[in-house]
């Protein structure tokens, strides 16, 4: 069994490697922030781990060569590629999911929502002020870390079921929220960045995310729940149903539905405002709580759907 302060350590190793994978994308780079990273020598903290540590010597050494107009010079970078201004292969490098997971390059698609969702469920918000989506990357950063951060006490207070369910969630949020659509995006803005800086930077969280899946993976051997099952699903519901298959949810008359019947229809589902998909199978889909508010009904053009009674 690992000891406390062998979990504190390779806790607080991979707060601080998502924290600053975080500051590298949230914004264009100030002149103090250069001037910090130039004076950390990122080329000599470079580690064993391949990407994270070419990825580290890249940035350190643009930087150990800064001058007056190297702020300007990475502002355009980042204004062109992550800002969306330029593309490749008719492509933009903005980094949020839903981006990379929609039609079109949606930035505030369905997986905003769900990344919102899990917040929410660890009751956490974004500062005040902030506008951009939940999922741009450099929030999903800043989430890893703060749910690092609370393994550390979850595991000194001896909570094992807390601790099994944070590092699951964990390894969940990575997998699917995360490395799902990463390696794309660095892809499409290692194309339009011209400074070998972000290009470091893109390498180093690449690393960051991968060796995390497999630190994730031993912790979770460690303590004993390598096999454990974890639904992000769940997580991902505004308000999901403690037991689906008890709620009221409207009937569908199969014989009557377009979509049963083999034909694209969708009305139901795109005007449910709580998102609902009212033919969705629970058993494999589970759904938000049904308000029983009837839009469904109304707009099924075959009139398919029926609210329950009582």
């Amino acid at each position: 069994m690992i000891s406390l302060e062998e979990f504190a350590k390779i806790e607080a190793n991979r707060a601080a490697l998502y924290r600053f994978a975080a500051k590298l994308f949230r914004a264009p780079l100030t002149s103090e922030d250069i001037e910090m990273l130039a004076a950390s020598d990122l080329a000599t903290r470079a580690g064993d781990e391949a990407g994270i540590g070419h990825g580290l010597k890249v940035m350190g050494r643009y930087l150990a060569k800064r001058n007056t107009g190297t702020r300007e010079m990475l502002g355009r970078d980042y204004t062109c590629a992550f800002l969306g201004v330029q593309e490749a292969e008719g492509k933009v490098a903005l980094p949020f999911e839903s981006a990379f997971t929609s039609d079109h390059q949606r930035y505030m698609g369905e997986a905003r929502g769900k990344v919102y969702n899990i917040y929410k469920r660890c009751s956490l918000r974004l500062a005040d002020g902030i506008d951009l989506p939940e999922d741009h990357l450099s929030f999903m950063c800043d989430f890893m870390a703060a749910m690092i951060d609370r393994t550390v006490t979850l595991f000194e207070e001896k909570d094992d079921a807390s601790l099994h369910q944070n590092l699951l969630l964990q390894r969940a949020f990575l997998d699917r929220h995360i490395r799902n659509w990463f390696p794309e995006f660095a892809r499409i803005a290692s194309a339009i960045v011209q400074e070998r800086f972000y290009k470091g930077a893109l390498e180093y969280a690449h690393g960051v995310f991968d060796l995390d899946a497999k630190v994730l993976k031993n912790l979770l051997a460690e303590v004993g729940a390598a096999r454990a099952s974890f639904d992000l699903s769940l997580w991902e519901l505004s308000h999901p149903a403690k037991d689906a298959s008890a709620l009221a949810y409207p009937k569908v008359d199969a014989k009557r539905c377009l979509q049963k019947k083999g034909m694209e229809c969708s009305a139901c589902a795109s005007a449910c405002p709580e998102d609902i998909n009212p033919l969705a199978d629970l058993r494999k889909h589970p759904q938000n709580g049904c308000t029983h508010c009837g839009v469904c009904v109304a707009v099924c053009p075959a009139d398919a759907l029926t609210l329950p009674r009582g």
